[in-house]
């Protein structure tokens, strides 16, 4: 290849790498969710918990199993007085083996403490799908905010332009003595109150711009694209009242915690009563001991063995530990509970509060569309009529400022408007990333 067809290859590369990235940039409401859910660190955090609750279920398991165990043990014993018997003689005497145990009985502890393991590794899951469904919500709700402040861009850069406008107007009708300079002034001040709001607007798109890039794992300061506008979603109802209610009760991740938690205190509460049952263990062992005789006179030897053998315990009285643990467990299941009743109240106001948002927000756009009619037609006569001498400048600046004024409230209830549609959606417990 010649050195001009390797640097042709060399740009077409670099060309496709940057195009690679620059796409990689840029994000819909839905592949900025999906990046989320692969990236972010909470959720990294919650699917941690969610391995560590399944591991635990191995570790109940593991009490159903015999347990071998290697055994041995040295001893020395010197006896320089009388003795009645030749195992007091003075000697010293190893041994070592093997010890297999098997619990067969515990009071229905292990079985229990395996269930609660496995209800446990559920709330981990739930656990999980809650901090999901509040990513995603998080993450619709600052897009919305992003999408509110650009159309409000759109509208402040409008406003300068007309203020503008109406000073070099002002500026001509003065310079000719046709109106008093004061009007010039008043402009101006008009001027800097919407350079004010643009620059604030401005802000507010970068702060939504680095609260997303957080949310995706992009460093606050990279450019990263957010695409979309206010008007590409829909303005409907999702849900009725019934429906939504009736799957924020089959879905919520917070209702299946509370109904798991007093589940998993219930099986705690049953393993500590089981203390208080016979537990019958099972053991053998194989052995191998020698004894070795100071006095030369005895003969040492060495011996192999096998033991098996069912041992029971049964604890008759511990100061009533197991009595009051019983009562303390079953305190923290009346108190799980009554949190489970407040928890299923919370669901409802929250289903029913975002139900509320939606209509009122579509009230409001409803209400600022005809407001928006109005003011531009207000607006068109105040500028005609200073143009023609007959209006005031004051006039003129307060129907530019109402017009703006209507403009923003209509990016305000469409933004608001989508917001509780994501409230919603997320106080139902349901995944809906694009919001379509």
């Amino acid at each position: 290849m010649t050195a001009a067809g390797k640097i042709c290859t060399g740009l077409i590369l670099c060309a496709l790498f940057w195009t690679t990235q620059a796409a990689a940039r840029e994000y819909t409401l839905g592949s900025a969710i999906e990046r989320a859910l692969r990236v972010n660190p909470t959720l990294e955090e919650k699917i941690h918990a969610l391995e560590s609750a399944r591991m635990e279920i191995g570790v109940s398991q593991s009490a159903f199993w015999p347990r071998l165990s290697l055994v041995a043990g040295r001893n020395r014993l010197r006896n320089s007085g009388s003795y009645g018997s030749v195992d007091e003689l003075s000697n010293t005497s190893t041994n070592s083996g093997l010890r297999a145990t098997w619990s067969l009985f515990a009071g229905f502890a292990h079985l229990n403490n395996l269930q609660r393991a496995r209800i446990e590794k559920d709330i981990a899951a739930e656990e999980l799908r809650h901090a999901e469904l509040e990513l995603i919500a998080n993450i619709q709700m600052e897009f919305f905010l992003l999408l509110q402040a650009r159309r409000d861009l759109r509208y402040v850069e409008d406003s300068i332009r007309r203020i503008k406008t109406q000073l070099e107007a002002a500026q001509s009708f003065s310079d000719v003595g046709m109106a008093p300079y004061v009007n010039v002034l008043q402009n101006k001040v008009e001027l800097s109150q919407a350079q004010e709001q643009l620059i604030t607007t401005r802000n507010a798109i970068r702060t939504s711009e680095m609260r997303l890039n957080r949310f995706l794992g992009h460093s606050p300061e990279e450019k990263v694209t957010y695409k979309g506008a206010l008007e590409d979603y829909p303005r409907k109802d999702d849900y009725n009242e019934k429906k939504a209610l009736e799957l924020a009760g089959k879905n919520r991740p917070d209702i299946r915690i509370a109904q798991k938690s007093i589940q998993a205190a219930e099986k705690t509460m049953l393993a500590t009563a089981g203390e208080a049952l016979p537990q019958v263990d099972l053991t053998s062992d194989w052995m191998t001991s020698s004894r070795d005789y100071a006095d030369r006179r005895y003969t040492d030897y060495e011996r192999e063995y096998w033991s098996v053998g069912v041992n029971i315990t049964w604890p008759l009285f511990e100061g009533g530990r197991t009595a009051f643990g019983v009562a303390r467990d079953r305190e923290r299941v009346r108190g799980l509970r009554a949190a489970y009743r407040d928890t299923l109240a919370a669901a409802r106001t929250d289903v029913l509060t975002a139900l509320m948002d939606i209509r009122a927000a579509r009230e409001v756009y409803q209400t600022a569309l005809e407001g928006l009619k109005v003011a531009e037609e207000t607006y068109a006569m105040a500028s005609e009529r200073y143009r023609g001498k007959v209006g005031t400048v004051t006039e003129l600046i307060d129907a530019q400022t109402r017009l703006t004024e209507a403009e923003t409230r209509i990016s305000k209830a469409l933004a608001d408007f989508q917001s509780a549609r994501a409230k919603l959606y997320f106080h139902m417990g349901l995944k809906n990333i694009s919001l379509r």
